[in-house]
């Protein structure tokens, strides 16, 4: 391993943050350097392509799984501008389902100005408290890029270009596993791990939930389903399955989280948070769910049952 990595290596495993600025910062000079093509021995990078990377992975672990990136208290300047983005981007779209980032971008640039007037928010702020501190370790600035504040790049030569883009799985790797650990210090969510590694390679999806279907019928045996949430009777063409706890916290399909619902139910609630008296009622439709059951549901649902799952997720949600 080179020299060069090593003073990469060193600045992610030393770093002390108060919020995520740097991991994006590094996360997304890696990720440009492996795209970029060598045409020189000088590699320029402005921070304005810089914040458009940095706003990709928030934009990504926000929409989709409402990460803090900082201090609750203390929200950081690009989480504000990313949130307000996204809030605009629901508006033109008209829905409050998540995209991608990839497929936003064209809709928010079809405003050039109004977008790489964002952006430059973005890079002010990488200008002011990260670019310059990315480096320094233990009082040490590390010779990772060269740094043009007035201009407001970085260069790097070829030859660093070419070492990050041969040691790119593990840089990245190791970068998303900072960030992960950081997060938890910030979100109460579970699987953060996965999320970032997911927000990563954009590899989110949703799983189908039919096989969960029949279990779940089984509260109904007279054949006269009812909505969750509502009582109400249901069609059998306009049911569905819900997350009662949303699937953008829990990032996983498990029996004593799903309900029946109608369609327009479930479109309505989106992502947001249950009543308690919700989630007192989803800890009885589980115990009695339980009983009709054998198999591996049934002891999803009793060991859930026993441990409290849904309160202590629940809980988390909350914090």
């Amino acid at each position: 391993m080179d020299e060069y990595i090593k003073h990469w290596l060193r600045i992610v495993e030393g770093m002390q943050n108060d919020n995520t600025y740097k991991l994006a910062w590094g996360r997304s000079i890696v990720e440009i350097c492996s795209y970029r093509e060598n045409n020189g021995d000088v590699i320029e990078i402005s921070f304005v392509d810089i914040a458009e990377y940095v706003l990709k992975y928030y934009w990504n672990q926000t929409f989709f799984f409402h990460l803090a990136q900082g201090p609750k208290n203390h929200s950081p300047k690009i989480q504000k501008i990313t949130e307000e983005l996204i809030e605009h981007y629901r508006n033109i779209e008209q829905s409050a389902l998540p995209d991608w980032f990839e497929k936003a971008r064209p809709i928010l640039n079809s405003d050039p100005a109004f977008y790489h007037k964002e952006l430059r928010k973005i890079a002010r702020t990488l200008k002011q408290d990260v670019c310059w501190r990315f480096p320094i370790v233990d009082g040490d600035s590390l010779p990772v890029y060269e740094l043009d504040l007035d201009g407001m790049t970085i260069r790097l030569t070829s030859t660093q270009v070419n070492s990050i883009k041969e040691y790119n799985f593990i840089l990245s790797q190791l970068l998303n596993y900072r960030w992960a650990q950081l997060l938890e210090k910030f979100n109460q969510s579970p699987r953060i791990v996965s999320k970032v590694k997911g927000m990563s390679e954009e590899s989110i999806r949703r799983n189908n939930l039919t096989r969960f279907k029949d279990a779940l019928l089984k509260e109904y045996p007279n054949g006269q389903v009812r909505d969750f949430y509502t009582g109400d009777l249901l069609d059998p063409n306009d049911y569905t399955l819900d997350h009662v706890i949303p699937w953008s916290f829990m990032y996983s399909d498990d029996i004593w989280n799903l309900v029946i619902t109608s369609k327009r139910n479930n479109s309505s609630k989106s992502n947001s948070v249950p009543s308690e008296e919700v989630i007192e009622k989803l800890k009885q439709r589980n115990r009695v769910l339980a009983e009709s059951l054998n198999g591996s549901f049934k002891e999803e649902l009793e060991e859930a049952n026993e441990s409290n799952l849904v309160g202590k997720y629940y809980f988390s949600l909350r914090m």
